[in-house]
């Protein structure tokens, strides 16, 4: 069944703000343009501020690492007036001083099978000059300075290239999904990190867990081909799912669709989905507690959850969970 939404994309994307315009940029572009095969991809007016830990979220598929592979040159893109940390892209890219400004983890970086960690951590420190030992504690980094780099798991792997991307202490760090592949206890380390010891690094990261989100201070929402916001994480999150969600069942089709056009109709409603005959999920302001306790105490319902919204919703929707069909 189609999921029918009161607030649709089209709604949202008029009523949003699409950037923020204060403060100081890392990283702005007038105008991003990549195309490939039947992929488009077009971002106007781009606009991440420094001091701020920005996740980027959207569906898979809707460009997020498009846009970081465009920015680090990593892909054949149209730039119109873009810049990292001031500096027009193409210039910080062929800049070995401004290079180091910078600091990148992706999901698709390998060293020779040669290597071994020691000879990567010593080549870090003769490009940067620096190593900052908050980060070397949280990733455990002295554990794995004696291993061959085939040997490292995949956890390890991204603790090794987490420190190559932050144990300079850059200007900017680029992250694509930093989480993954790490054990509960490290993801909880990392985190810490990114609070504390690097609070005010500039961060611009790809973003699939409610982990990663719980660092960022703003989004960036990628899908339909572009970007539908980038700011505050707080204001996208009142505007798309509200204080407060419920999921009702009922196995009686009919007497639900009447409860959802009621539902439609209450004035703390934000978002309405029917996932099936059956079972409406819906967020809204604080208020609309009221209006689904009240229908527990009447209606007979096969099972119901509701109580205050998190991140988790916010990145379900965003992620494409629950977009109008």
């Amino acid at each position: 069944m189609n999921s029918q939404i009161l607030l649709t994309d089209e709604t949202l994307a008029s009523s949003l703000p699409r950037t923020r315009s204060d403060g100081p940029c890392a990283v702005s572009a007038r105008l991003i343009q990549v195309a490939a095969g039947s992929f488009r991809f077009e971002v106007r007016d781009l606009h991440v501020h420094r001091g701020r830990h920005t996740a980027i979220i959207g569906p898979n598929g809707a460009g997020k690492t498009t846009l970081i592979e465009a920015l680090l040159g990593f892909r054949q893109a149209h730039l119109d007036e873009a810049q990292i940390l001031g500096v027009a892209v193409a210039h910080f890219l062929q800049s070995t001083r401004h290079r180091k400004r910078l600091g990148v983890q992706l999901q698709r970086v390998e060293y020779e099978d040669s290597s071994n960690v020691r000879e990567i951590l010593d080549l870090h420190q003769v490009l940067y000059g620096k190593q900052c030992p908050q980060v070397a504690q949280a990733l455990d980094i002295d554990a794995l300075r004696t291993l061959p780099y085939r040997a490292l798991s995949r956890g390890q792997k991204q603790r090794l290239d987490l420190f190559v991307a932050l144990a300079h202490h850059p200007e900017l760090a680029v992250l694509d999904e930093p989480f993954t592949g790490l054990d509960r206890a490290y993801i909880e380390r990392v985190a810490q990190l990114l609070r504390h010891d690097l609070a005010d690094l500039t961060i611009l990261m790809i973003c699939h867990s409610v982990e990663e989100l719980d660092t960022a201070s703003d989004v960036l929402w990628v899908c339909n081909g572009g970007v539908e916001y980038c700011g505050n994480k707080e204001a996208l999150k009142d505007r798309l799912v509200g204080a407060f969600h419920a999921s009702l069942r009922l196995d009686d089709p009919e007497r639900l669709s009447a409860i959802r056009r009621q539902l439609e109709r209450d004035s703390a409603t934000l978002r309405l989905t029917m996932r099936s005959d059956t079972e409406i999920s819906v967020y809204g302001t604080q208020q609309l507690d009221l209006s689904i306790r009240s229908l527990i105490a009447d209606v007979a319902f096969q099972h119901f959850e509701f109580g205050p919204t998190d991140y988790r919703d916010l990145l379900h929707i965003c992620a494409g969970g629950e977009q109008h069909v």
